[in-house]
C-alpha cells in the first residue's frame, strides 16, 4: 500500500501540527508586552473619558462631617439621673463606659485603647 500526502493520521498528529504544538508562543501576539497589544489599546480608547471631563460627575463622596456636627451638639449636654443629679456630659459618660468595659474584659475596648496609645 502506498502512502501519499493525503493520508489521514488517526491517533497521531501530523508533522505540521507537531511543529505548532512544540512552540505555542511562536505566534505574533507574543511580540507585545502584556496589555500593549494594539487591539487591547484600541478597545480601551472607546471607554475613556475625553480630556477635561471627569469620570466622577458627582465629585468626591461626602464625608461624615454632617453627622459629626450633629453629634457634637450633644457632646456637652449634661445627663442627669432620676433625682436630677448631674452624672456628666455625654462625652464624659461615653469615655467612662469605654474604660469600664475595658476593665471588665471587653477585648474590643481594650484594643481600642491600645491602638490609641491610652495604655502606654
Amino acid at each position: 500500500m502506498q502512502e501519499n500526502k493525503d493520508t489521514i493520521y488517526r491517533g497521531q498528529t501530523s508533522p505540521d501540527t507537531e511543529k505548532k504544538l512544540e512552540n505555542p508562543l511562536a505566534n505574533k501576539e507574543s511580540e507585545y508586552e502584556v496589555g500593549q497589544h494594539p487591539n487591547s489599546l484600541k478597545a480601551l480608547k472607546k471607554h475613556q473619558f475625553p480630556k477635561g471631563v471627569s469620570g466622577n460627575p458627582m465629585g468626591k463622596p461626602t464625608s461624615l462631617s454632617e453627622l459629626k456636627k450633629s453629634l457634637m451638639r450633644y457632646a456637652d449636654k449634661e445627663i442627669t439621673n432620676y433625682r436630677d443629679d448631674v452624672l456628666g456630659t455625654n462625652k464624659e459618660l461615653v469615655l467612662e463606659r469605654i474604660w469600664k468595659d475595658a476593665r471588665e474584659g471587653d477585648m474590643k475596648k481594650i484594643q481600642l485603647l491600645a491602638v490609641l496609645g491610652c495604655l502606654d
